[in-house]
């Protein structure tokens, strides 16, 4: 598809009428008039150059497009064929009015086929845009108006499991278990689904999910114009080596300063998100009150991401950790109400941690549970079973079961640690068959 122009100088004198899609022609000048993540362009301005753009404004479900004759190849075809329509009946509605509002949802009480149907599902769209992240990104930074419209996909894929309560849950378990050689896409993959998920905690609506989604994909963009040291390099760097680092803020925004159809909301975020409340943040050192809701999610879940994915792997704190020192020592840096809706969101035994519960036996949080955060799915550590059909823990409705306390890595053998492998049980219940998945009875 070919990369869509942006506006011309003399807009500002544009004739812009109202016109139904069926009547558009190759050759139109148009504006969508709608959200831009409603329809796959790059911008929703440009002129018309094929039958395929075509067809894919008329199956947009948009009653009415607007088009300048004054812009279009033809202005008297494009004045005679255009049909106003009167005031009142407007453009459909974006993708925010098609989505139901939380509340009017059933809630999903989790069980143990429902989490392996929903995984399977995520699993699927997960890892089909991972593969796709590291040519979009690059495409991205080549100045692709294709790359962006390909991110959008991406992200609108995304969005429609995270406003889905069961496969929503699912996500959660799979941030981290993917294996990607591209470690700076999947820093990306991750904080675009967690600031997604994080949105949810505030009643965001879609077309702000979906904001925070491209910019997450996009925030660190511009690393890759760093000198190669500086891209690895985060231990010891001298005064020198942290202002060429911080310039990759700049750097971005340049790239994208290529898209103008690009929402101001997304850059807004990317340019904010290496902030901080109190001012200690770059490149501008903007305080709380200077910083959107959405530049503060991202805030957090890329510090949040950059803990439990540390480039020195040694460094990585578990989930739990992370959590705990994001709410300890994060509370002048953070927005704290960020802080808190990330831990609501993964609760506070997030998908890979080792729990010890009321009966002394250990187990790993494989899910979130939405309805009840501290009764989550948990796979028991038991030698003595076969491991092709492990004992499973339904905190959801084994009443007799509780969470007492997160275990630390240093207190398991190697012996456990391997059994209770995140990635290792992800799998497992992404490719088991429903008859071999067996809840363990309550002590």
């Amino acid at each position: 598809m070919a990369n869509q122009s942006s506006p011309p100088p003399n807009t500002q004198q544009s004739r812009f009428i109202q016109t139904k899609p069926d009547k558009l022609k190759v050759g139109m000048y148009v504006d969508l008039n709608c959200s831009w993540f409603k329809h796959p362009f790059a911008s929703k301005t440009f002129k018309i150059t094929s039958e395929n753009e075509l067809a894919i404004i008329r199956g947009l479900g948009l009653s009415s497009v607007l088009v300048d004759p004054g812009l279009s190849d033809d202005e008297r075809i494009a004045q005679r064929d255009s049909d106003t329509v009167k005031g009142g009946e407007g453009v459909s509605s974006n993708a925010a009015a098609h989505a139901r509002p939380f509340s009017d949802r059933t809630p999903v009480h989790p069980t143990i086929t429902r989490y392996k149907e929903s995984l399977q599902q995520a699993d699927a769209v997960y890892k089909e845009t991972l593969a796709q992240s590291t040519k979009v990104l690059n495409d991205v930074r080549a100045g692709s108006g294709a790359g962006l419209m390909a991110a959008k996909e991406m992200v609108n894929s995304l969005a429609d499991l995270i406003l889905d309560d069961a496969t929503s849950s699912a996500m959660g378990s799979l941030l981290g278990v993917q294996d990607l050689d591209d470690t700076n896409s999947l820093h990306a993959m991750n904080v675009s689904v967690l600031s997604m998920l994080v949105g949810r905690q505030f009643d965001l609506g879609p077309e702000h999910i979906k904001t925070l989604g491209i910019a997450g994909l996009l925030h660190d963009i511009g690393e890759q114009q760093l000198l190669p040291h500086l891209r690895e390099k985060r231990e010891r760097m001298t005064d020198e080596d942290r202002n060429a680092v911080q310039q990759h803020v700049e750097f971005g925004l340049r790239m994208l300063e290529k898209f103008p159809g690009l929402p101001d909301g997304v850059t807004e975020v990317v340019r904010h998100h290496h902030e901080r409340i109190d001012g200690s943040g770059y490149p501008s050192q903007a305080q709380g009150s200077r910083l959107s809701l959405l530049s503060r999610i991202l805030m957090v879940v890329d510090e949040y991401d950059c803990l439990i994915n540390a480039p020195d792997i040694r460094q990585n704190l578990t989930p739990t950790e992370a959590l705990s020192k994001l709410y300890i020592t994060g509370k002048t840096t953070f927005s704290e109400e960020v802080v808190v809706a990330l831990i609501q969101m993964l609760s506070v035994y997030p998908p890979g941690t080792v729990v010890e519960l009321n009966d002394k036996s250990l187990g790993l949080v494989i899910s979130i549970n939405l309805q009840s955060r501290m009764r989550p799915l948990i796979i028991l550590y038991d030698p003595t079973v076969n491991q092709e059909n492990p004992n499973i823990a339904n905190l959801s409705y084994d009443t007799h079961r509780t969470i007492v306390r997160s275990v630390t890595k240093n207190e398991l053998s190697r012996e456990v640690s391997d059994y209770l492998n995140l990635s290792r049980w992800t799998g497992y219940f992404i490719n088991s068959s429903l008859e071999s998945l067996h809840e363990a009875p309550a002590a």
